[in-house]
């Protein structure tokens, strides 16, 4: 039986990279038991302009009936901030996607061409940051009043924190990390206040993993400092946001990063956490990598396989030491193009499911 993979392309560079990452699912399915079927899922600011809404109610009843959406990206130049960049929250809040995982890993290959100092980098970059996806002041509640005042509310329930952050202490304990770290603003803010009582109740049922807590603002700092000391990291969905596109630049680029926006067990959705990026929009230099690691955490999180998985991240890493798209390249490199990376990933990638 195929499974439903839900496809929605969007906007600019979306199109481009979902198109690669749909060539390693296509590789999937000729070498292994799984087998997937497409199904479109128009969504954001193209479709907004032809329907007048960024989410229309066909997409999203495919996307809720999908097995899983592989989504690109939204949003264009010419529409207000929102008016397509809302289709994913529409989705996060509709699938109660909760979870929102993004891994920060700096491959060896591109360790000459990250921004830190090899004091810095230390023994490398390897985590995975745990955002909470549904509340904060993402849920949107609030107003502007005659263009004067504007409001937000930050809200977190007891239920919104305990189950990100259990699935956060479960997560270590299955990648076998020795440490989980929790950022917040407990300080100043009330609902950080409640989210660390949370954290530190949970994390009695823990007692072998180590759990620091920690400020936004001082993490900020050690994530450029010290990023080899954090390996599980679990936050607030408006802190997430900002760190995870901070450690994207340790790791060589946007394009290289990519996400699940998960609900354990229900439809997920996966996506590079780059923007549409209307400016390189059909040149076909768009770095398709963080949509096709996007695959990757698909399988590994909506399909339980691991070893799928670590197959696609080694295709990738063989890959960048062939060529590299414009984003990540070094002096005297192959230049790729948006197809060529991927073509080069599939074909590395049908070596290794062969063998």
């Amino acid at each position: 039986m195929k499974s439903k993979i839900a496809i929605t392309e969007g906007d600019g560079v979306g199109p481009e990279v979902i198109k690669e990452a749909k060539k390693i699912l296509r590789v999937i399915s000729d070498y292994s038991e799984l087998q997937f079927e497409f199904q479109e899922a128009p969504a954001g600011g193209e479709v907004w302009k032809k329907y007048g809404t960024n989410l229309p109610d066909k997409s999203y009843r495919v996307i809720k009936n999908a097995d899983a959406l592989l989504f690109g990206a939204v949003g264009l130049p010419d529409l207000a901030p929102g008016v397509a960049e809302s289709a994913i929250l529409k989705i996060r809040q509709g699938l109660d996607l909760y979870i929102n995982l993004r891994p920060i890993k700096l491959y060896e290959p591109l360790k000459s061409i990250c921004p830190l100092k090899a004091d810095f980098i230390g023994k490398g970059i390897d985590m995975y940051i745990i955002r909470e996806n549904t509340e904060g002041l993402y849920a949107n509640i609030g107003g502007i009043l005659r263009e004067e005042v504007a409001i937000n509310n930050m809200i977190y329930t007891r239920k919104g924190c305990e189950r990100v952050i259990k699935y956060a202490f479960e997560f270590a304990k299955r990648r076998k990390h020795n440490k989980i770290t929790s950022v917040d603003k407990a300080n100043i803010l009330k609902p950080s206040q409640l989210w660390r009582n949370i954290f530190t109740e949970l994390g009695n049922k823990f007692p072998n993993i180590n759990q620091e807590n920690i400020y936004i603002d001082a993490f900020c700092q050690w994530l450029i400092r010290a990023p080899y000391s954090y390996e599980t990291v679990v936050t607030g969905n408006l802190f997430g946001d900002i760190i995870s596109d901070e450690g994207a630049f340790l790791i060589g680029s946007l394009g290289m990063a990519s996400s699940g926006n998960i609900h354990p067990g229900e439809t997920s959705m996966y996506e590079p956490i780059h923007g549409s990026a209307p400016d390189i929009a059909g040149k076909n230099v768009a770095n398709p990598i963080g949509a096709i690691l996007s695959v990757k955490l698909m399988l590994e999180e909506s399909f339980k396989k691991p070893d799928i998985g670590d197959a696609i991240e080694q295709a990738v890493i063989e890959a960048i030491k062939e060529g590299r798209t414009q984003d990540i390249k070094e002096k005297n490199q192959k230049t790729l193009t948006t197809a060529d990376m991927g073509d080069l990933i599939k074909e590395n990638l049908k070596s290794i499911l062969k063998r």
